[in-house]
């Protein structure tokens, strides 16, 4: 006799992300992107902004942040996000990218670190992935008895 039963179920609710980004250009075209890819966008101008935010109950499935900005750098704001949030996907953008920078923010547990400027299709695969490998999978387990 075969029993199947499913392990994990994932919500339907549309996912939110945060985009931290003191250039309102660029949160103006990632915020076209992401609601067009039907998830909820919130944005930041500054790390310190985007930490006082999440410090109440709002809850992002995703963070996707500049690397320089006014007040702190993007790792800087990524050191102090771990503390509260060690396990939300952060994608970090950055026009001023480094092998150091890159190599830091890998330590910090950055999901993807990228390049700008950065093509949409490219940034639609990234956030898909992101959120994907973040999030609790159906999964069906068949148990024999």
């Amino acid at each position: 006799m075969t029993v199947s039963y499913i392990s994990k179920m994932t919500s339907r609710k549309i996912k939110t992300v945060l985009v931290v980004d003191d250039e309102q250009e660029n949160v103006r075209t990632y915020e076209e992107i992401l609601r067009d890819m039907d998830y909820n966008v919130l944005s930041q101008p500054d790390g310190c902004s985007a930490l006082s935010l999440l410090r109440g109950d709002v809850a992002v499935d995703l963070i996707i942040t500049d690397f320089r900005m006014p007040g702190m750098n993007g790792l800087e704001f990524i050191m102090e996000l771990r503390q509260s949030r060690p396990f939300v996907p952060v994608i970090m953008i950055t026009a001023y990218g480094s092998i150091e920078t890159y190599l830091h923010s890998v330590s910090l547990g950055v999901f993807e670190y990228v390049h700008k400027p950065v093509k949409k299709e490219e940034f639609e695969r990234i956030v898909k992935h992101a959120l994907h490998d973040a999030s609790p999978k159906d999964t069906v387990d068949e148990v024999q008895l």
